[in-house]
């Protein structure tokens, strides 16, 4: 049984991640995406990609970051972790906003899909709706779908990159809303407000 992602699907993505996308990110921000996939699945430019994409993550806050930035070096091969862990961060992100919004850390061990309509009307409603559709897109099928169809792996490369720009995207636009994200993101609030450490 294969254990990578095959070659010829290096640069394959949904259509819908790739929606999400456009409608999240500038042309600049896409196009700089664009061109790290395929740099990403070239082996003369592999190292520098794998490079750049840490350089953009960077490893804070640890749980899960730090580990999203070790699984770079697996890329383009291995690709789901990277992905799940992604989720886990916008996860996170929306506990500490719970958290601040709702003064109460009851929730914290309730998944995304069920703490995010609790922000409903308390968060901008087109920033609700972009997490909603990171949740359905890309969180829960890194999480539970392991049917495939039409190719080998469930998660691509290019999709991871464009993953990581758009969650990056979606840390910004949190950060603006919250000073408890500002605070997780440094590494400050794990503790304080029971975040889980995804060991």
């Amino acid at each position: 049984m294969r254990t990578t992602c095959p070659k010829s699907e290096y640069l394959e993505i949904n259509p819908e991640i790739l929606a999400l996308a456009e409608e999240l990110l500038s042309s600049n921000e896409i196009q700089c995406a664009e061109e790290l996939s395929i740099n990403l699945a070239r082996k003369s430019t592999r190292l520098s990609a794998q490079a750049a994409l840490k350089k953009m993550l960077g490893y804070r806050p640890k749980r899960p970051i730090y580990y999203a930035y070790l699984e770079i070096d697996r890329l383009p091969h291995l690709t789901r972790y990277l992905i799940e862990n992604m989720g886990h961060f916008v996860d996170s992100m929306v506990k500490c906003v719970v958290t601040e919004k709702l003064a109460t850390t009851k929730y914290n061990n309730k998944p995304l899909g069920q703490n995010l309509p609790k922000l409903q009307n308390k968060i901008p409603g087109e920033l609700y709706s972009t997490i909603e559709k990171f949740n359905l897109l890309i969180y829960v099928p890194a999480k539970h779908d392991f049917n495939v169809i039409n190719r080998s792996h469930r998660f691509t490369s290019k999709e991871v990159v464009f993953t990581i720009y758009i969650t990056l995207k979606l840390k910004e636009k949190i950060t603006e809303i919250s000073n408890e994200v500002e605070a997780y993101c440094s590494d400050k609030t794990n503790d304080r407000y029971g975040l889980p450490s995804y060991n």
